[in-house]
Formats: structure tokens, sequence, C-alpha cells
């Protein structure tokens, strides 16, 4: 099923995460851990990232490539086989780095054989060397910007592939991120609607926010896009607080602002994780109830490890 059929069913309850694929080390085992409990509190569809090599410089300048974790396309096949009965579906992300419209048409067609029909179109971030993010830069061939990727995509439902047309046509549901807070901080609203807007026209069906903790930020993105007529459901990304780090982390790492009256809860409980936790959870499930009653057409968590996802869903969903 599409994301967007799930979606026009206008139920209360459409809930879906994002994972990371396990660790080389860890294997899918890791996945089942986090999802088996989400699936059984009704979860309807799972984000899977997709992330470029990890560098290292050796000590003769020369580099060292190697893989932590899967790509999305073998993540996404076992996913759908394990949950099949209950009717969850995997959204595995297409990533422009590090790869050619060749490369990506190929993970493409290997999607549409293993009978997915989803996908989530990102730029992606830049490869690590030695822990630091790289300078964007897209491969010779490749695409530079989302919504050159998501054109691509967008492209083989026409049956338009690399260099040809051919008869066999592709249609994904293709979901792309927006940004209620700007892209880092370092987008005027009005400049952050018109790339949304392209990655609209460009073909997404639909559009999953950026982590925000501010509800007003979401308001008034859904208001920009209307006014820009963008027609597409926007749905909001949920992130529980649940470490003191990441008081300094997320803002670093993901550009959103923390208000003041969760920065002053979790540095109250500083030394004691659980308390910590709590005030995540207090707070994402007031977040929720705020959101659905306000218009969101379904909540989206972005399940890191250890989050309290199927803490907050209980308490969203069925609070007594």
């Amino acid at each position: 099923m599409r994301v967007t059929g799930i979606i026009k069913q206008k139920k209360w309850e459409i809930i879906s995460v994002e994972i990371e694929p396990p660790s080389v080390d860890e294997g899918i085992e890791k996945v089942y851990e986090i999802l088996n409990p989400l699936v059984k509190k009704g979860i309807c569809y799972i984000n899977i990232t997709n992330h470029a090599e990890k560098i290292e410089k050796n000590g003769d300048e020369s580099l060292s490539f190697q893989i932590e974790r899967p790509g999305t396309i073998g993540v996404a096949g076992v996913i759908k086989e394990k949950y099949r009965e209950k009717g969850v579906i995997p959204v595995p992300h297409i990533i422009c780095t590090g790869l050619t419209r060749s490369d990506i048409e190929r993970t493409l067609i290997d999607l549409n054989y293993l009978g997915i029909e989803n996908v989530m179109a990102l730029r992606g971030d830049p490869p690590k060397l030695n822990g630091n993010f790289m300078e964007f830069k897209p491969k010779e061939n490749g695409p530079s910007y989302a919504k050159d990727l998501i054109k691509q995509i967008a492209d083989l439902r026409e049956g338009i592939y690399t260099g040809t047309k051919k008869k066999t046509k592709i249609d994904f549901c293709i979901g792309a991120a927006c940004y209620p807070e700007g892209y880092y901080k370092s987008q005027a609203l009005d400049e952050n609607i018109n790339w949304t807007k392209a990655k609209v026209d460009a073909g997404a069906d639909y559009l999953v926010t950026q982590l925000f903790f501010d509800n007003n930020y979401y308001l008034r993105f859904i208001e920009e896009a209307e006014n820009a007529k963008i027609k597409v459901p926007i749905i909001p990304g949920i992130f529980p607080i649940s470490l003191y780090a990441h008081l300094e982390k997320l803002p670093e790492v993901f550009g959103c602002s923390i208000p003041k009256e969760i920065i002053d809860k979790v540095e109250k409980y500083k030394y004691d994780e659980e308390d910590i936790k709590k005030v995540g959870i207090e707070w994402c499930v007031k977040q929720c109830l705020n959101l659905l009653e306000k218009g969101a057409p379904s909540l989206h968590f972005f399940a890191n490890r250890g989050a309290p996802i199927e803490e907050i869903i209980k308490g969203v969903y069925n609070p007594k």
C-alpha cells in the first residue's frame, strides 16, 4: 500500500517510525528488538535511513573506506517479509550521496522487484572523514539536490530511465523532507518554502518534517505551504529527548531549537537519565496531542536507540 493511501484513510492512529539499519556487527535482530513492540502498538510504516560510507585518513595520507551499516534494500526486504501479516510497510531512503544516476536507478529497479512501493528521497548527509562531515559533493553523473533525485524517481512513472525510455513503468510513492525551522537555520521562510515546492513540483507525494519541539514552527510552515499552493500531506517529525547530551547535539546536528521550558527541566535532572526520559515523554505526548488537534495527517517518530516511542504512543492513544 502507498503511504498516501494510508493517510487518506484519515484514521486517528496513523503512526510511522524511522530507524537506522543495524551495524554490520549487530545483525537484523537488533532492528526487530526495536520494531516488534512498536508493531504491536499499531505502527503503519517504517522509514529506513541510508548512510554514506565512513572514511579514515591513514598515516601515509591514503584513505580507507568502511561500510558501517548495510544499505536499505536488504533491510527493507526483510522488514516487508517479517511484518507482512501485520500490514506494516517499509519505506527505504534513497540518497544522492556518493551515487550516480545509474546507481540510483539500479536500486530503484531492485526495490520494485521486491514489491516495495514507497521511497523517501533525500540528498543525504555527506561522508564523514575521521568523524567529521565532509563538504557535500555530488558524484559525477549523480544528482546534486533532493529535487533532482525526486525528478529521476518520478520519471520512472513514464518509463523514462537514464538515457532511454522503456516499456516498464515504475510508480513509487515518493516522500521528501521539509524544514519548519529552515534548513539548518540558513534559509528565510520564503526561500525554504520555495525549495519545498520545488520538491513537490518534481514529483514528491508527501512531506515529512525535520524534528522540531515547538509546534508553532510546524503550524506556521503549514500556513505558508498552503499559501504557496503546496497540497501534499505534511507529516510532523517527532523526536523525544531522552539524554542530557541532546540539548547540545540536536541543535548542532539538525538545526532545531529547543524551548527553554524543556531545557530548564532537563537541566534540573542533569544526572538522572530516567527523569530526563520522563520529561521527553511528557513533552512529546503533549506535542502530539496538540498536532493531531490542529489537523496533522499523522505522526512520524524518529526511533533512535533507546527512544521511548512505545511509551509516547501509549500516552497519546491510550492514556489510561
